[in-house]
């Protein structure tokens, strides 16, 4: 009995560890997020991925829904981002499906805060 409680606690460590190590990709299937659109401001990158020819500039960002719901979000792009331009993102969980810059005139007053 003392053999199975331990066995399962060990599962469900690494179980948990492995959800929160690989979140994002984890996020894509999830049936209990859905897809919504978040607006950001683009700021500095997080950080670079990749080497040479291939690199991918990271960005964590917090943005806002059309209802004014605040949403963490992450995403790669090729090319470095203008500081201060807005962003459309399709988001489920942390997951990113695609991104779009856009003008100020297209953000909802609500996500505007």
């Amino acid at each position: 009995m003392k053999k199975r409680v331990v066995f399962i606690l060990i599962v469900i460590v690494v179980c948990s560890g492995l959800y929160l190590t690989f979140k994002r990709d984890f996020d894509q299937f999830n049936p209990l997020y859905k897809e919504e659109y978040v607006y950001a401001v683009v700021t500095k990158p997080d950080g670079t991925e990749g080497k040479d020819d291939r690199i991918r500039y990271r960005y964590n960002l917090t943005g806002y829904t059309a209802l004014g719901q605040k949403k963490k979000i992450t995403f790669s792009s090729s090319s470095e981002l203008e500081k201060n331009a807005y962003i459309l993102v399709l988001a489920k969980g942390a997951y990113t499906k695609k991104w779009t810059l856009i003008h100020k005139e297209d953000v909802p007053d609500k996500a505007l805060k």
